[in-house]
């Protein structure tokens, strides 16, 4: 008799400390919540609606975790779906701040020489990356058409700091801005916090 209600407190105290260690994370799902609500009220739904679909689905993943008191579990869901919500926000945005393509109007059509080719632009400006699965900022930067060098990856984050919260977490179909005409200084910097040797 002694021994079962020993092995009763044992388990008893080993559920009680696994709960004690793990919160219930309702500030997660209120702004979960409300990152959806704000996609949604800037048309996200419509706009970017692989992007919002994919924050409600990870808001309802997060619940139910919720409910089955995995809470270490729903609390990275719920981030998750925050951040993916923000991304729909934005791509919302974006999508209404374009304006409406209008047909060209024709205009009579006057014969005149072909112009000489344009030399090469320089490359300068931004460039539009879309991440695909499996994807992280060192492996985009070693591609040989974004920088060529993996400890580049700083200069990705930081053109990207609005929607990239923790460098180690993006998520496919994010359209990331590749800066094209990062100076030296800024490239060494880059290269130093990334912990290159040299």
């Amino acid at each position: 008799m002694k021994r079962i209600a020993l092995v009763i407190s044992v388990v008893f105290v080993g559920v009680a400390l696994f709960l004690v260690g793990c919160e219930k994370p309702t500030a997660e799902l209120e702004r979960a919540e409300k990152a959806l609500q704000a996609a949604r009220d800037a048309g996200a739904k419509e706009l970017a609606p692989s992007d919002y679909t994919a924050a409600e689905n990870k808001l309802n993943e997060g619940k139910e975790l919720i409910d089955k008191i995995k809470y270490n579990k729903a609390k990275t869901a719920l981030e998750e779906s925050a951040q993916l919500a923000e991304i729909a926000r934005q791509k919302a945005l974006s999508a209404k701040a374009q304006p409406a393509t209008q047909p060209p109007v024709e205009a009579k059509k006057v014969e005149t020489p072909a112009p000489a080719p344009a030399p090469a632009p320089a490359k300068s400006g931004y460039s539009d990356y879309t991440v695909k699965k499996g994807d992280c900022l060192w492996n985009i930067s070693k591609k040989g058409d974004i920088y060529g060098d993996a400890y580049l990856w700083p200069l990705i984050y930081d053109s990207n700091k609005d929607q990239i919260k923790d460098p180690n977490l993006i998520y496919p179909n994010q359209v990331l801005k590749i800066k094209l005409d990062a100076t030296d200084e800024e490239k060494k910097s880059a290269r130093k916090r990334a912990g290159a040797g040299k």
